[in-house]
């Protein structure tokens, strides 16, 4: 009796590109706040693909990597060859967006690197608040004697890089929940006097996103 070859149909290989390609479709809406996130995230992410695909002899793109090929330290490499000498708030907003799709990626079960710890998030120049490293953030929650509240706020602070007034000022009907952002009022807001005589305040709303971490505690505290 002669024998049936059977093909075996495996995954494609998960690319650098695809992958981001794939984060960047989840950052879909109409308004403008949301448009304005997915041009950041596009430009930290495509910025740091393009770096670590690199290009062939000739000058031209090379082909994507797989993304497990990726170590942490050629992250924290890319990031600084790219951002390592740009302004405070510019590397910590790139560093945060890649690290939030490397976070997404391996939410879905594939095998990504992640950003390394060399690679940390820095303190503004007009802070004197030192930055806590994550180890230390997760001793803090665990403790028994903090309530939730302060908890949650920790742990969002960490995980957005938002100021704490413009946290505590979200209602909670802003909070989306499902795609774990929330819009902010954006620093520098400022008492503007209208030619009437009223007063009013303006400002610009940008939208924040935060992790697992906080994604396990908001609704807890809601």
């Amino acid at each position: 009796m002669a024998a049936t070859v059977h093909r075996i149909h495996t995954a494609r290989p998960r690319t650098l590109r695809a992958c981001a390609e794939a984060f960047l479709d989840t950052i879909r809406s109409p308004n403008t706040r949301r448009a304005y996130t997915r041009r950041a995230y596009t430009i930290a992410i495509g910025k740091t693909v393009d770096r670590l695909d690199g290009h062939t002899p000739d000058g031209l793109p090379a082909p994507s990597r797989r993304l497990d090929s990726v170590i942490d330290d050629e992250i924290g490499a890319a990031l600084e060859s790219l951002w390592g000498t740009a302004a405070v708030n510019t590397w910590n907003t790139r560093r945060a967006a890649v690290g939030k799709w490397l976070s997404w990626c391996r939410e879905q079960g594939w095998t990504a690197p992640g950003v390394p710890a060399s690679a940390v998030r820095s303190t503004p120049p007009d802070s004197n608040t030192p930055v806590r490293s994550r180890t230390a953030i997760d001793r803090l929650i665990a403790r028994r004697d903090i309530h939730i509240r302060e908890k949650t706020l920790w742990r969002m602070l960490y995980e957005t890089c938002a100021r704490a007034d413009g946290l505590l000022q979200v209602n909670i009907e802003d909070l989306d929940l499902t795609g774990r952002c929330c819009p902010v009022k954006s620093k520098g807001a400022t008492p503007r006097t209208r030619r009437c005589g009223a007063a009013h305040h303006e400002y610009v709303l940008q939208t924040v996103y935060w992790d697992a971490g906080t994604a396990r505690l908001l609704p807890r505290l809601i």
